[in-house]
């Protein structure tokens, strides 16, 4: 399975948050905000078998202004790359529509929201999106384009989630808990 971490890609530099004046200095690189871009990217090479480049994708993303807030704006560019690789693609807040898609072959990628009152969040501190490669009947695969080793072991229940090379496996409630705080 093509899998993409944005830790890697320090040296791309990526424009974002221009409706504010820009990235802080040495944050204007996939590194700090190009998980939206890793997951389109990872997205579209397993569903298609077509390769779609970080580059590409960062170039799209800016020339269609998917890039003015923090991070990226899935709503714009999701929708044009769909178009672009002929693929199905829809928002929903609806858990059960995303597992749907994932039955029936799809892939999809989730907004987490990290910590919040009460809650400390698993897949990242702060928004991150990350995308959601299969599911069974007691768990879901995950990729998560800034997994680091011993990023899950940080919190005091290590066993919430199964690290296996770069897969992320974790159960449904979890994933759901995750994204409760964010639309779609």
């Amino acid at each position: 399975m093509f899998y993409l971490n944005q830790l890697e890609y320090e040296t791309i530099l990526y424009r974002y948050n221009l409706n504010k004046g820009g990235a802080l200095p040495g944050r204007d690189n996939i590194k700090a905000a190009g998980c939206g871009l890793c997951c389109i990217c990872m997205v579209v090479e397993n569903l298609t078998m077509e390769h779609f480049s970080l580059v590409e994708c960062r170039d799209l993303s800016e020339a269609i202004q998917a890039n003015m807030e923090i991070g990226t704006n899935l709503k714009i560019l999701g929708q044009k790359v769909s178009e672009m690789f002929n693929l199905k693609f829809e928002f929903t807040d609806d858990y059960k529509k995303m597992e749907l898609c994932l039955t029936n072959g799809g892939m999809a990628v989730a907004n987490v929201g990290g910590d919040r009152e009460g809650y400390v969040g698993v897949f990242s501190h702060g928004g991150h999106y990350i995308t959601v490669a299969a599911i069974d009947e007691e768990e879901i695969c995950v990729l998560d384009p800034s997994y680091k080793e011993g990023k899950y072991e940080e919190r005091e229940d290590k066993n919430i989630v199964k690290v296996v090379d770069k897969f992320i496996y974790c159960s449904r409630e979890l994933l759901e808990k995750e994204c409760e705080n964010r639309s779609p």
